[in-house]
């Protein structure tokens, strides 16, 4: 019987790994995942959108690496923290 030498790569198109963040965006009660735009090309993501809180922004990155298939990330996402009323 032959034995395998080489390690398979499994080649996962970019809408695949596209849907794939989107589904764990959308699990992760950190990520406002509505306010959050995916695109993939050729295995690197790019993330944009505006959240509010820091943390936001990392929760939708660390989805982003989680996923097989991602050859980077670009985060383009904008941290606009919600601004507080003036006292009278």
């Amino acid at each position: 019987m032959p034995t395998r030498t080489k390690t398979e790569i499994v080649t996962r198109t970019d809408t695949e790994i596209a849907r794939d963040i989107k589904r764990r965006m959308k699990t992760d009660i950190e990520v406002p995942d509505d306010r959050i735009g995916v695109k993939v090309t050729e295995g690197v993501v790019t993330i944009e959108g505006t959240v509010a809180r820091d943390f936001q922004k990392t929760a939708a990155e660390a989805c982003s690496r989680e996923v097989k298939g991602v050859r980077g990330i670009v985060n383009k996402i904008i941290v606009e923290p919600a601004a507080l009323p003036l006292e009278a």
